[in-house]
Parts: C-alpha cells; sequence; structure tokens
C-alpha cells in the first residue's frame, strides 16, 4: 500500500483536462458493465439543456443511500461520462462502512494511532472533552508515516438514512472521496480535492475579516489551449466570466470561477443568476479548467433540477437581485489583476511524482499525518478511497465562515506580511 516513500511509478498517459493513467474511454469499457451492481440505471448526458456546449452527465442511481444523482464533466463526453460514473461509484462504497470498525477515545487509543478529532471537521465548535469522548473509528493508513491510523467513522461514511448509525459530531461530507484506475490516482484526487476546500475556506474567512480584494485572473495572461476554448465557448453563450486566484498558504494551485448571465443571453429559459466552481490540481491549467467545468456543471443543475439535495429555497436565493448584485459588486470591485502564469505549476509525468511533491508539501507546512481510507470492494474492483488531513478546513452547514486555529493561524501571517490597497489582504496574494 502506498505511503510517502512507496509508491508506484505509473505514466499519465491522458493529459486533456485530467491527469489519468487510463484513456476515459477505456474506463468507461472497463466501469460500465459494474453498473447493475453499483445501482446506476443510466448515465444521462445534460449539456444540451443549457446553450453553452461544455458536457455534462448526471448518473442515476435510484436506491442509493445519499445522493441519487450523482454529476461529472469534462472537456468532452467521454470524459464526463466518466466523470459522473465515478462520482456514483465513490459515493455507494462510502455508503457502505468497511469491517474493523472499534470504539473507543481518542485518548484510549494513543496520539498517532488515530487523527485527533479536534483537528477535524465537526458539527460543533466545542472540542472540550472530545478527546475522552467514545467515537467509532475505521481503519485507515499514513501516508506520512506508513503507519495505521485510526480515522472516525463518521468521517467515511455517506450512509445517509435514518437509521444509520453515527456519534453526531462531525461533518459528514464527500470532502476527501476519491476514485481512480490506480490506487495513487484515487489517492492523488481526493487530495486535491482536500486542499482545494481547505484554500476555499480560508480565501472565504480572510474576504470575511479583510474585505480583500478578489485576486481576479487577467485572461489575456491565460495560455492554457484548453482553458482557452471552454473560456471562448461561454463568451460565445454570452455568459460572463471571472476567475479568481483562491488565497492559500500552500503551494499548489487553486481557482475558484464564476459565470453570470445578467440579461438571459442566447437561453432565456436558464436561470439568471451566477453559479461558482472551484478547482485545485499540481498543474494550473487543469486546476483552471476544472473550475470551469464545474461553474457549468453547478449552472446545469440548476437548469435540470435532478439534484435531490437542492430545495425551492436554494433555486429562489440564486435568481434573488440581492444574491446577484453582491456577487457581481464583489466581481468588479477588482484591483491589479494577476498574471495567470505566476499561478505555481509544478505537475509531472506520473502520478505517483505529484502524490510525493503533494505530501512533501504538506509536511513542510507542518501537518504531519495526511491519512486515508480504503473504500475498495473486491466484487467492484474499481479503487475508491477516503483522504482525511486532521488540520485542513472544509465548508461548514450553512457556508458559516470558517473558524479555528487552522484559519486564525492563517489571517494572522495574512494580517503581518501582505498588504492591498487601502492597507488590505489582496486576495491571492502569496501568504
Amino acid at each position: 500500500m502506498p505511503t510517502a516513500r512507496n509508491v508506484s511509478f505509473v505514466k499519465k498517459c491522458f493529459l486533456s483536462g485530467t491527469h489519468r493513467t487510463v484513456d476515459p474511454t477505456a474506463t468507461w469499457a472497463r466501469i460500465k458493465p459494474l453498473f447493475p451492481d453499483i445501482g446506476i440505471t443510466r448515465v444521462a448526458d445534460v449539456t444540451g439543456l443549457d446553450c453553452i456546449g461544455i458536457p455534462v452527465c448526471n448518473a442515476i442511481r435510484p436506491n442509493a443511500r445519499s445522493l441519487s444523482v450523482s454529476q461529472g464533466k469534462g472537456v468532452g463526453l467521454p470524459q464526463a461520462r466518466v466523470s459522473a460514473a465515478m462520482e456514483a461509484i465513490e459515493l455507494f462504497h462510502a455508503e457502505r462502512t468497511r469491517g474493523d470498525v472499534v470504539r473507543a477515545s481518542f485518548t484510549h487509543l494513543g496520539h498517532g494511532n488515530a487523527t485527533d478529532p479536534r483537528d477535524l471537521s465537526l458539527l460543533r465548535s466545542e472540542t472540550q472533552g472530545l478527546p475522552n469522548t467514545p467515537i467509532h473509528w475505521v481503519q485507515g493508513h499514513d501516508l506520512i508515516s506508513g503507519r495505521p491510523v485510526r480515522v472516525p467513522r463518521d468521517l467515511v461514511s455517506c450512509d445517509l438514512r435514518h437509521d444509520a448509525p453515527t456519534d453526531g459530531i462531525f461533518l459528514t461530507s464527500s470532502n476527501g472521496l476519491g476514485a481512480g484506475n490506480t490506487r495513487e490516482e484515487a489517492i492523488l484526487h481526493a487530495l486535491c480535492e482536500v486542499v482545494e476546500r481547505d484554500a476555499t475556506c480560508l480565501h472565504q474567512a480572510a474576504s470575511a475579516r479583510f474585505g480583500g480584494e478578489p485576486a481576479l485572473v487577467d485572461p489575456d495572461t491565460i495560455d492554457d489551449p484548453l482553458c482557452l476554448w471552454l473560456m471562448e465557448r461561454i463568451t460565445q453563450a454570452e455568459i460572463d466570466l471571472h476567475v479568481w486566484v483562491q488565497f492559500s498558504d500552500l503551494q499548489v494551485s487553486s481557482f475558484g470561477c464564476a459565470i453570470s448571465d445578467r440579461h438571459g443571453g442566447k437561453f432565456p429559459g436558464a436561470p439568471i443568476g451566477t453559479f461558482q466552481g472551484y478547482g485545485c490540481h499540481p498543474d494550473r491549467g487543469i486546476a483552471l479548467s476544472r473550475a470551469i467545468t464545474e461553474a457549468v456543471q453547478s449552472r446545469l443543475t440548476y437548469i435540470a433540477g435532478a439534484r435531490d439535495d437542492l430545495f425551492r429555497d436554494d433555486y429562489a436565493s440564486i435568481q434573488t437581485a440581492r444574491n446577484r448584485r453582491g456577487w457581481l459588486s464583489w466581481l468588479e470591485s477588482k484591483g491589479p489583476m494577476m498574471n495567470f502564469r505566476r499561478v505555481p505549476s509544478w505537475a509531472s509525468d506520473a502520478v505517483s511524482f505529484d502524490l510525493e511533491a503533494m505530501l512533501d508539501m504538506l509536511v513542510r507546512h507542518g501537518f504531519d499525518q495526511v491519512a486515508w481510507v480504503d473504500l475498495t470492494l473486491d466484487r467492484i474492483g474499481i479503487p475508491v478511497v477516503k483522504v482525511v488531513v486532521p488540520g485542513l478546513v472544509e465548508p461548514t452547514i450553512g457556508n458559516e465562515v470558517p473558524r479555528g486555529k487552522r484559519v486564525d493561524r492563517f489571517l494572522e501571517r495574512l494580517n503581518l506580511f501582505t498588504t492591498g490597497t487601502n492597507g488590505k489582504p489582496r486576495m491571492g496574494d502569496p501568504a
């Protein structure tokens, strides 16, 4: 099993919009026969419901224990349908807690043998007495030390049935779920998502604290051909596109993207609102393409109306004038723009090398555990993992401004070393 110093070398063979060790067409041929076992009844191409034309697909699982509709996107239809199916495969595995569950307190298990619950995503901010509280743990492994490590079951499980067992302490989410053609590919995919959510939280906290200006990326500096193609499709649909650098202290590219159809554009039936997407990857072009395609996917989510975690109030809120004015005011209050080519980009030709570099980066920033739980089912045979990095933060319920040691330390450094116009930090400047 992989550790920070024990990973297999598999050269990347597909680099268009994502880095994979197997071509999407071959991956599709492998996973499609598994759909009956996973409960996927169909993968629907919903691209044509919008006017943009960037591919988005839905994978339907009527008997899911969490979301019955999973979404995927890509620069081509093969990537989008594989993306949607893999999202469904990830959830299918996370809905089924593996064996070897123990109930004990963190104090009883001992530091180093378990992830500290005080550094994980909690439903409440109060942590007093938490180390001595008995909870349920599943077996995982630490990528840094190579040792076994216990992870709270509720951080791994996505079984949302009313009678599903839960300790009621941790925030249940799919953050850090990853599937891939190889285990290393799945882990890297999951780790990039964890780092992306952390960057989103830090950016949100810095904006709330300092009222900082968004570091919008100058579109004239974007030289990635695929990103330029995506941007052209959005522009042709008469939709505004804004991209900014996520403000983080980790040296890995992370972008936010907003698309806004102010006047109905070419498709009056589309929702008039602002839709966001985020992306993180060692390759800045891949990170940006992920952010753009996720924004398009978010817009299609509302057009299709198929997600079972969105309700009437969600649809109403995105079309309120106040919502639109708030977003557009933030996006248009730009200061000096960022040069895309200055954003860190250090991807290699092998997934294993990228994973090594990500782990080394986290160690340099003081993170001493990167836990992963193997969710792979032998009868399915698709590598699926859950990655948990104690200390990194993720969005909370209701998108409240994140708090905690990680956020406080970041804001303190930001306040000391970064100053923008009017004495305010400028989002995207290096911390």
